[in-house]
């Protein structure tokens, strides 16, 4: 098994949290600093404000695993393929938030498509299987349980990055090296699924 690549600092993610988790410390009574920003982690105790939505919609990105595989939707799963012409249009962008409820250090993302109104889910199962659920990224902010289904762990190495479900670890996102295969979940790194994205801002 090909062992997780060290994360480097994502400047970009950065100011993701920084947009969102100093706004709810502001929100919730806070003088702006987050309760993760010295130690990365949520202080003891903390708990959000129920129903507090940040006024900052998901950011977009464009992603792309390393055979240049784009994802866009069939049948309402998300499949990845080489979009050209006008096929391109169909490229669906990939919606984030970040989770509060996890550690920041280790870059907690919810991850949607269609403007951050539907969820990437791993599901509730033993195993996890990818599915779409409809619910707006905006909604979980606050909900860490709720959330942790959609949420995955970014790391970059300084070109490429990977998510690993934070619900199930060792699972990471994936696509099958043919195209116009469904995006999935795989825990066997380093073997037949691709397991490593570039992921850029919009």
């Amino acid at each position: 098994m090909e062992p997780v690549s060290e994360s480097v600092v994502d400047p970009d993610m950065e100011e993701l949290f920084r947009l969102f988790l100093d706004e709810a410390a502001k929100g919730e009574g806070g003088d702006g600093m987050s309760s993760t920003e010295s130690t990365n982690l949520p202080a003891p105790g903390f708990r959000p404000t129920p129903g507090f939505r940040p006024s900052k919609q998901p950011l977009h990105y464009w992603i792309r695993d390393t055979s240049q595989k784009a994802f866009y939707l069939r049948d309402n799963r998300l499949v990845a393929a080489n979009l050209q012409g006008e096929n391109a249009s169909q490229e669906e962008k990939v919606s984030v938030v970040p989770n509060r409820g996890l550690e920041r250090k280790r870059c907690p993302l919810i991850l949607g498509i269609k403007g951050g109104r539907q969820g990437l889910s791993c599901g509730t199962a033993k195993q996890p299987r990818l599915q779409l659920e409809d619910v707006h990224l905006t909604e979980l902010f606050d909900k860490y349980e709720e959330a942790k289904r959609f949420t995955f762990f970014k790391t970059y190495n300084g070109s490429t990055h990977r998510f690993e479900a934070a619900a199930y670890p060792g699972w990471f996102l994936c696509t099958s090296a043919q195209a116009n295969e469904p995006i999935g979940l795989t825990a066997r790194l380093g073997e037949a699924a691709i397991t490593d994205f570039y992921f850029k801002r919009k």
